[in-house]
């Protein structure tokens, strides 16, 4: 039984060939693209768990630096001080392709350090702690662009891989169940025309043979 409902014609048969061969170049070429996808994914997700290992060791030393700023210069100090250690930052994002998927780039800028607040009453764990925060921001930039990226990414292998299936699974498997029940049916219909052909003939050679019997 034939899985697309077409005309069992010759002119069927070549056109599901022609429909076929570029439906099989269409999957290669996905699956292809599947496999640059994917590698690509997974050293975007190696380089998200090298990122957070950074980030998270830039802010425990942060937040280190914090505690001791606090424990020289006390809690109400510290928070006068940060209310005048305030920095600008200014992030940019852009975007490029890669292979037909939108992907972003992240630049972030911040305001060069500078004293902020009375060099008599501050601790100088006080600037650690603030170089320790400016610092694990740039891993936090960056941390965000790869995830984004590995978000992305992960959507059209998904997508892809559908796509893949789709052709493997469903689209080429009943083209070429279609083209073989056609080649069946046309093949049955020339053994049925040459049978009646045969039998055709057998009967003109034999009224023929009766004919000239009779003029004898």
């Amino acid at each position: 039984m034939a899985k697309l409902n077409v005309p069992l014609t010759k002119t069927s048969y070549f056109r599901l060939k022609r429909e076929l061969a570029f439906a099989e170049e269409g999957f290669d070429l996905l699956d292809q693209k599947r496999e640059i996808l994917i590698m690509e994914l997974m050293r975007l997700v190696h380089r998200a768990r090298s990122i957070q290992e950074e980030v998270a060791e830039k802010l425990k030393a942060a937040y280190r630096a914090l505690e001791q700023a606090m424990l020289e210069s006390g809690a109400f100090e510290l928070g006068r001080e940060a209310v005048h250690a305030q920095y600008d930052h200014k992030v940019d994002i852009s975007l490029h392709r890669l292979m037909g998927i939108s992907m972003p780039a992240v630049e972030a800028k911040h305001e060069e350090m500078g004293v902020r607040y009375s060099m008599a009453s501050s601790s100088p764990r006080t600037d650690e702690a603030t170089r320790c925060f400016l610092d694990a921001l740039d891993g936090i930039r960056e941390l965000a662009e790869v995830e984004t990226k590995v978000w992305r990414l992960a959507r059209e292998v998904k997508k892809t891989q559908r796509r893949v299936n789709a052709l493997e699974k469903i689209f080429i498997p009943d083209y070429k169940e279609t083209q073989d029940h056609i080649i069946s049916t046309l093949e049955e219909k020339e053994r049925e025309a040459f049978f009646v052909m045969k039998m055709l003939k057998a009967r003109l050679t034999a009224q023929r043979e009766e004919a000239r019997k009779d003029h004898v």
